[in-house]
């Protein structure tokens, strides 16, 4: 081929030649390969450079002489040198791939060698042979089954480059034709598709998209096409649960662009989306549900940052309203680039700079009317109504404004030689490129927004395709029904999507097909667009949805639930005379109906909707409902109060046939003493102060359901018993989160939920922490909440254990999350001569707090933040619960302490992780104050001494087990001096004088191993250098297992002070030389001491702010890992009282200067 190559002409001649002399030519040719490949003797060989392409040459001439130079090529492939071990493989690898040769087949031999070192090669033999592939696949498919084996090896090769060859060639190979993909290059790409290199996992799974996307483009798709694209799919889409970043937005991108590609016909898209949800696996739905929820929330934040921007770039806003704008600004770009962006340090600079020149050229476009402003076309391409194709279009113009900007700024910075590079200044080089990193990552943004993959003409087209398959066929599968509620449940929470007519007229045709299956997420939906609806001042529509929403209420509890709140969704003017009028028109006292169950549910709900305009005539039927249900008697005997009986009726109460989802273990009875308890809990929470009377009874028979009183649930079976007593539990979790009735709270509620947790059912156990993860939810609900679910440390089975321990990070991180923002905006407002608040309400100490009815994290105002929301602050409740435990009866019992221990770790691990370095004042304020109280329950009655005096060392023995955990856990914490307190709640804690003594036995020692702990700084005051030396010294000598809360502050018992004087009394004279001596020293000292106190003060005033304007100069090592920081401050920590027994930290500072000087 070289020689055809050259010259047409010379080729042919050699060829004739070499045909007609073989026989005289062959020796020649065969001692001529030798002398070049095996004795290597090229001296005066001009050709031996040309060798492979010779035998290239010959291969086509004659097979004869081919034959005979095989033993000598097959030994080059054997030789040491590397170099020459390539150019045999390579000129073998392109001999046997080409086309029209049965190279391979004929030289069995020679085509094994070469295979082993194809296999077993060096990286660079491998790579020139990996190009040949194609060749081979599309000449020659009797090879692929021996290459197939080596592919196979290669992929799982070290060298990334290798890995991606592979890639590359099995994309040509297959050419995005699922039949080409035999199994074991399938398991090849899925391999390739978790690669630990980023660019070849992204090469596998590009190439998985592009082979999906050809395929579902076609209407009609056969059974094995339908099995390969399943497996793609899931391939792709199992990505998403991968911890990178990078990761989930490449899942993404290929969702939008592969799998339900938007830029094809709307009825194309939706039968894709169907068909793909319908048959992936369960985890892949999940995915894809996380995927588009997350897309409709990353639009929702950059709505939120476009206009922030917006009211940054009004000339008309003041100062203070610029300052907290800003702050919002800064604090949203933090969190989208920490959340939903890759690299977040570098794109978080990119979103800012991108921020401030939208700013700036929105101003000149108000200045100058003829520029374009890029924040108005932001905020068109991602508005409600936009089309995805619209939204594309302006997101490139968006683009090619910011390409135009780098190419002015290319001109204005040039690329610099080496002697002027020297001259670049800092800021040249970051503005340098930042135009063209805007335009990448405004690319990334449009990616990853809803707006491409769903706009309202899709989910109209997606509503038309359901109608019409369910109006056609209404028998369908359960499965299909439930596809489509888990479709239409995530567009429930984005109600903008469903604003078209088209969209609400189909809404109302499928709420008229009487779906069971469909009603209760088509009654959320039409409850969602209500008020689309009543701004389209569409009357025929409300009439219509009238009529059927009055069907509604008679069927089961669930969807008539859910119409009646449509109903006052779609009148909400007019709802309290509506719901007034449906309770006329009820009969309550018809208690063997089948309708019965559903109007006491829609009796409570209706309480809770207009409890001013219902209360009386509602309080008037639920208390008749109860005294045909329970004994009336004994529940209102004000002697006795404690006993109440069930007198339950058996036999008249009935089911509505055929509900969905029922449990057909649950009988009649169980269910309405269920929606009973339900019904009463909804009716105070909308009551509130008005349910005096019926409060006591919703209370008391929420007790008999979680402690599964015999007298109320002495007849049924363990399956309702574990249904009647996690109903008790909502109900009273719904209790404990209103503000209201949290006062009325006791700690005995608490302890009963802790009997649900240790109980022997794990059904009631992982559905009791499944509520308490729920209600935690909120980052303002009680935080002994968080207290009750680490009792999770015991759990037997370790995955349960590893959940709750992964919520409790989450639910900790949203509550330090929220504060920080709460404590931003509060230092916003409060500056320009505004006097500053902290975190803490020193006035108010007990959790009672009548005014707290709304959400706080909606308002501003002078108000502290309570210190009650704080993760830390669950410590308190946990060790008052702990201490609770029925089998903590021994306080020195040391099997039981080392129990205790695995407890409070759990809980600790969590609330340590990602801390300030100033969580340990707070730490040591508030193991001090526990120290400083008793048990406020019991009470102090002579007959009560021995159990208060019990509850008090099982109370403060685990303080001091968990200042010993402290000590050994974070050590780098407990570095600051603490003299204050932290307030405790008055229900739980009454203060008492200051406990010093350690209730930990002698010999009880514990050895934890240390964890790694991200701070905010790891420099450290001299002060806090030679404390850190003081309790390494402490450990070392093992005295640190007796170490207690009183090591807090420097306590001084009274013996060692009468001793210290009297020593000092009789030597007085004596050493009157060596004070005077010893004097200078001593002041020193004292200077040094407080001058580092001062440095601690300052150092912990001064940290980093949560606006990140720091204005400390002291160099700090920092890390660089993602963090929240802790925003308790020492100024924020409540002095010590004046009633507390310890004595203050001056003249403990002077007896310890006097014990050092006397020793």
């Amino acid at each position: 081929m070289f020689a055809r190559k050259l010259r047409e002409e010379c080729y042919e001649l050699v060829e004739a030649i070499i045909r007609r002399c073989e026989s005289f030519l062959k020796p020649v040719i065969v001692d001529y390969f030798k002398a070049v490949l095996i004795t290597e003797d090229t001296e005066f060989l001009h050709l031996h450079t040309k060798i492979y392409n010779i035998f290239d040459a010959l291969c086509h001439i004659s097979d004869t002489i081919v034959d005979d130079l095989i033993p000598t090529i097959e030994h080059r492939l054997t030789v040491s040198n590397e170099k020459h071990r390539r150019d045999a493989a390579k000129i073998i690898a392109y001999v046997t791939s080409s086309s029209n040769n049965d190279f391979a087949q004929k030289y069995k031999t020679l085509w094994n060698t070469f295979l082993q070192q194809f296999k077993n090669g060096t990286p660079e033999i491998q790579l020139a042979c990996i190009k040949y592939l194609k060749s081979y696949f599309i000449n020659h498919p009797e090879l692929r089954t021996d290459l197939e084996d080596v592919m196979i090896h290669l992929s799982l090769s070290t060298d990334t480059n290798i890995r991606s060859q592979l890639m590359t060639q099995l994309r040509a190979i297959t050419n995005s034709n699922l039949l080409d993909i035999s199994d074991k290059i399938k398991q090849i790409l899925c391999e390739r598709a978790r690669d630990k290199i980023w660019e070849v996992r992204k090469e596998a799974l590009d190439y998985f998209g592009h082979v999906y996307k050809k395929e579902c483009i076609n209407a009609n798709w056969s059974n094995d096409i339908q099995k390969q694209l399943t497996w793609v799919a899931n391939c792709i889409i199992h990505l998403y649960y991968q911890t990178a970043t990078q990761d989930k937005l490449l899942a993404e991108r290929l969702l939008t662009f592969y799998l339900m590609p938007w830029d094809v016909k709307t009825d194309d898209k939706v039968r894709v989306l169907l068909t793909l949800y319908s048959n992936v696996s369960e985890n892949a739905q999940r995915a894809i549900r996380e995927i588009i929820h997350s897309k409709f929330l990353f639009r929702r934040q950059l709505d939120k940052l476009i206009d922030l921007c917006l009211q940054m770039a009004d000339l008309n806003i003041t100062n203070d309203e610029k300052q907290l704008i800003e702050l919002k600004l800064v604090n949203l770009i933090h969190a989208i680039a920490l959340r939903c962006l890759p690299n977040p340090d570098k794109n978080e600079s990119v979103l800012k700079a991108f921020a401030i020149y939208a700013i700036k050229n929105h101003k000149q476009s108000l200045t100058n009317n003829n520029e374009t402003s890029i924040l108005l076309m932001f905020k068109q391409a991602i508005s409600d109504g936009i089309k995805s194709k619209e939204c594309y279009a302006l997101a490139n113009v968006i683009g090619q404004m910011l390409l135009d900007e780098a190419a002015k700024e290319q001109k204005r910075f040039p690329t610099n030689t080496t002697e002027e590079q020297t001259t670049t200044t800092n800021n040249e080089n970051n503005l340098h490129g930042q135009f063209t990193k805007m335009c990448g990552l405004i690319k990334m943004m449009f990616e990853k927004i809803s707006t491409l993959l769903f706009d309202q003409e899709t989910v109209s087209k997606l509503l038309k395709f359901i109608f019409e398959q369910v109006s056609n066929e209404p028998e369908q599968p359960a499965l299909y029904y439930e596809n489509i509620n888990q479709l239409l449940k995530i567009f429930i929470q984005h109600p903008f999507i469903f604003n078209s007519r088209e969209s609400l007229e189909f809404l109302c045709n499928l709420l008229k097909q009487h779906v069971l299956e469909l009603a209760p997420i088509l009654l959320r939906t039409i409850e969602a667009c209500a008020p689309l609806i009543i701004t389209s001042n569409q009357s025929n529509m409300l009439t219509l949805l009238d009529s059927e929403l009055s069907t509604y209420l008679t069927l089961h509890p669930p969807i008539a639930k859910r119409a009646l709140y449509c109903i006052c969704a779609l009148h909400p003017n007019e709802k309290d005379d509506m719901l007034k009028k449906m309770i006329d028109d009820t009969q309550y006292d018809q208690f063997d109906s089948d309708q019965f169950i559903t109007r006491l549910v829609l009796l409570g709900h209706m309480l809770k909707i207009s409890p001013i305009a219902l209360g009386d005539i509602g309080k008037r039927i639920l208390n008749n409902i109860s005294k045909y249900i329970i004994d009336k008697r004994q529940i209102y005997d004000n002697d006795d109060e404690e006993n109440m009986t069930s007198s339950f009726l058996h036999g008249h109460f009935t089911l509505l046939p055929d509900e969905p989802h029922s449990d057909p273990e649950i009988g009649a009875d169980t269910r309405v003493k269920r929606e009973l308890v339900k019904a009463l809990t909804r009716a105070i929470l909308g009551l509130r102060e008005n349910s005096a009377g019926l409060f006591t009874i919703t209370y008391k028979m929420i007790r008999k359901c979680i402690e599964k009183d015999q007298d109320f649930t002495g007849e049924m079976s363990e399956s309702e018993i574990i249904y009647i007593r996690l109903c008790g539990l909502s109900c009273l979790l719904k209790l404990i989160c209103h503000p209201y009735f949290y006062t009325r709270i006791k700690p005995d509620d608490f302890l009963m939920i802790m009997t649900l947790l240790r109980d022997p059912s794990s059904t009631i156990r992982q559905r009791t922490y499944r509520k308490l993860a729920e209600q935690l939810r909120d980052p303002v609900c009680p935080i002994e909440l968080l207290a009750l679910l680490a009792f999770a440390a015991k759990e037997p089975e370790r995955e349960h254990r590893e959940q709750i321990r992964r919520l409790m990070l989450q639910i900790i991180d949203t509550r330090r999350e929220h504060i920080k923002l709460q404590l931003s905006y509060k230092t916003t407002s409060t500056t320009n001569g505004h006097q500053k608040t902290n975190g803490f309400d020193d006035d108010n100490d007990d959790d009672d707090d009548d005014d707290n009815d709304n959400n706080s994290s909606s308002t501003i105002d002078d108000k502290p933040i309570d210190y009650t929301l704080y993760p830390e602050y669950s410590l308190i409740y946990f060790l008052y619960f702990l201490s609770k435990s029925p089998a903590f009866i021994l306080y020195d019992d040391i099997e039981m302490l080392h129990t205790m221990t695995d407890y409070i770790l759990f809980l600790l691990d969590a609330l340590l992780l990602r801390c300030d370095t100033t969580v340990g004042l707070f730490y040591k304020g508030l193991l001090r104050s526990i120290k400083s109280s008793e048990d406020a329950t019991i009470s102090s009655d002579k007959e009560e001494k021995a159990e208060r005096k019990d509850a008090l060392k099982k109370l403060h023995v685990l303080v001091d087990l968990a200042y010993v955990i402290l000590s050994q856990r974070a050590s780098s914490l407990m570095i600051c001096r603490a003299s204050s307190n932290v307030p405790l709640p008055d229900m739980y804690f009454k203060k008492t004088r200051y406990n010093h003594f350690s209730y930990l036995p002698k010999d009880f020692k514990i050895k934890l191993k240390p964890i790694t702990i991200t701070t905010v700084s790891d420099t450290t005051t001299p002060i806090n250098k030679r404390t850190n030396i003081g309790n390494s010294a402490d450990t070392n000598n093992n005295t640190n297992m007796n170490k207690t809360a009183s090591s807090i502050t420097i306590v001084t018992t009274p013996s060692k002070s009468i001793k210290q004087k009297r020593i000092s009394g009789d030597n007085e004279q004596n050493n009157s030389t060596k004070k005077k001596r010893n004097l200078p020293s001593i002041k020193k000292r004292k200077r040094q001491t407080s001058n580092n106190v001062n440095e601690d003060q300052e150092v912990n005033s001064n940290s980093s702010p949560v606006n990140g304007n720091s204005s400390r100069n002291i160099s700090t090592n920092s890390s660089n890992r993602s963090r929240i920081n802790f925003p308790y401050e020492k100024p924020q920590l409540r002095s010590a009282s004046s009633s507390s027994s310890s004595p203050s930290p001056k003249p403990n500072r002077r007896t310890t200067i006097k014990d050092k000087n006397s020793s």
